[in-house]
Order: C-alpha cells, then sequence, then structure tokens
C-alpha cells in the first residue's frame, strides 16, 4: 500500500517510533526506536541497532505495526505490515550510511546497525478507520 505523503511527512516530523511485534506464540512486544524512515511509497526502513525480542519476534512471526503521532491535526496513524531482514547487501549498507551520518550530525559516536528492515506496508487506520489507497 502506498503510503500517503501526509503520514511520509509525519514519521519524518517525528523523532521516536512506537513498533510492536509478537512471537509465534501471539506474546506481544513494543518497543521505541529512533532509526524509522520512509524507504520508498510503499516501504519503511528500520535500523535494527538494539533488538533483542524485536528480532527474535520477527524471525518467527514476520508481522509488524507502528503508531505515529500528527502533533499539528491530533491524530495518530498506524501502519501495519511484514518485514524483510537485511544483514548484508545494498539495502544493509544504506542503512548503516543513513545511521552512521545520523549521529555524526548528533555529535555521537559511531553506531553499527545489526539489521536493516523493510516494512512492507499493508494497512493503514487513522484511529479505528482504515485508510483506502487512492
Amino acid at each position: 500500500m502506498k503510503i500517503p505523503e501526509k503520514i511520509q511527512k509525519v514519521i519524518a516530523e517525528q523523532t521516536l517510533h512506537l513498533i510492536a511485534t509478537a512471537s509465534k506464540k501471539g506474546k506481544p512486544n513494543l518497543i521505541y526506536v529512533k532509526f524509522l524512515k520512509v524507504f520508498s511509497k510503499t516501504q519503511l526502513m528500520i535500523a535494527d541497532n538494539k533488538f533483542f525480542k524485536t528480532e527474535k519476534n520477527l524471525l518467527e512471526n514476520p508481522k509488524i505495526a507502528i503508531v505515529v503521532f500528527d502533533k499539528k491535526e491530533g491524530r495518530t496513524y498506524q501502519l501495519k505490515g511484514s518485514v524483510e531482514i537485511f544483514k548484508e547487501g545494498s539495502v544493509f549498507e544504506e542503512c548503516v550510511k543513513w545511521v552512521k551520518k545520523t549521529r555524526i550530525k548528533e555529535a555521537k559516536s559511531a553506531m553499527v546497525p545489526k539489521a536493516a528492515v523493510l516494512m512492507n506496508v499493508k494497512e493503514i487506520y487513522c484511529g479505528a478507520e482504515k485508510i483506502e489507497e487512492d
């Protein structure tokens, strides 16, 4: 599903993102991540810098949900989908460059992600209302 431009903008403006995963048995896990960005019109990139339960969950069950908050309009958006995990190759290298560049701008030590996680967005909701693709 294409991520509407207004939601892409909200994602870009947000500094911390909530992501939810679940184990194969359905045990939920919710964490904050800093490194999440729009990768394409239908995908988000998440840097796996310190995933532990999240990584295990995604390997067992590749489903994920994120929530973003539009401060200007007072709305939340939930994006749901599945993931692909990259530990090498061009997607992984792009993720490493992005994290390093961001950390340098923040005058912080370099961090190297363990993996790049690409979320393929399948559904988007504003509250309980499902957003339909144009």
